[in-house]
């Protein structure tokens, strides 16, 4: 199947932000081939490129991103036994949803958490119940510098709080595969249903990327840190620290990428101030991070 390359596609549709310029380039891929012909044209135009997939984690400059945007849409799942493997983009709450249906647990805490699995992986994503790491078996990947799929399990992947090894490389994460525990259906929905309304009573509802910054340790939370440092309500432009859980930043619904960064810089710079702590974005800002020239 040959591979659509569009020039200059809006990104703001593409995320859970909803803000963000237009990609020099934009592909949609269904599979590994078309990822490794993908990256060779970034190669051979001398780009950067970035895989996307739920949009839920990333925020796009308001000039956009000046290379190769690669929308991933591999989504099968297959299920064997007490495993199941999921290709990159299929959605969490999906995965849990087809989990649950098929008597296997274990991953219900994941209920709601936005996005992918390949950004779950890339990110370590998870809550103080379950990470991805807990159930992680193995990935398909294509790694930097192969042109063929290898498999990799829980060392090559060195999992860490929120992170991994693939902020990095530039591997690519094809599919991973979880270890589940049986159980039957009706208590896993019911457990997936309360973690659900969990998180509908302490969580806002609107554009945002979920938590933004990430937990300094166990306690205090990042979300405490903040609101004990007087920043729920904030606003720059049309971006607010939410007044329900303070490590929210929402887009109102006239937010740039400029007001939500400026907004956190400014209670990064709070806390600092008071708690003389460092907090640091969950959330990938691209092309650049203002964060990383900010002293550690």
């Amino acid at each position: 199947m040959e591979i659509k390359v569009e020039k200059n596609v809006d990104l703001n549709q593409f995320t859970t932000y909803h803000t963000g310029g237009p990609a020099k380039f934009f592909a949609r891929v269904q599979n590994w081939q078309q990822m490794l012909g993908l990256r060779e044209f970034a190669r051979v135009n001398k780009i950067p490129y970035l895989i996307l997939g739920g949009g839920s984690n990333i925020l796009f400059a308001d000039e956009g991103y000046p290379g190769l945007v690669i929308m991933n849409q591999m989504d099968k799942v297959r299920i064997h036994q007490h495993t199941i493997t999921a290709e990159s983009a299929v959605n969490l709450m999906k995965l849990v949803v087809i989990a649950a249906k098929n008597n296997l647990g274990g991953i219900s805490g994941l209920a709601n958490v936005p996005g992918s699995v390949g950004g779950a992986v890339y990110g370590n994503a998870g809550v103080s119940d379950v990470c991805i790491s807990d159930v992680f078996m193995h990935a398909e990947i294509l790694p930097t510098n192969g042109n063929k799929p290898i498999i990799v399990g829980q060392d090559y992947c060195q999992f860490g709080y929120r992170t991994s090894r693939f902020k990095e490389t530039k591997d690519i994460i094809l599919s991973a595969t979880l270890k589940l525990q049986p159980a039957p259906a009706p208590l896993i929905q019911s457990q997936v249903s309360a973690y659900v309304k969990q998180r509908t009573l302490k969580q806002p509802v609107g554009m945002s990327c979920g938590s933004f910054f990430k937990n300094p340790g166990e306690f205090p939370s990042a979300g405490w840190l903040i609101e004990q440092s007087g920043c729920k309500g904030m606003k720059v432009g049309g971006a607010q620290v939410s007044e329900k859980h303070a490590n929210f930043i929402l887009n109102t619904g006239t937010a740039t990428s400029s007001d939500i960064v400026n907004l956190a810089l400014k209670v990064h710079k709070k806390v600092e101030e008071k708690y003389s702590v460092k907090l640091e974005p969950e959330v990938q800002i691209l092309p650049g991070s203002p964060f990383k020239n900010l002293k550690t």
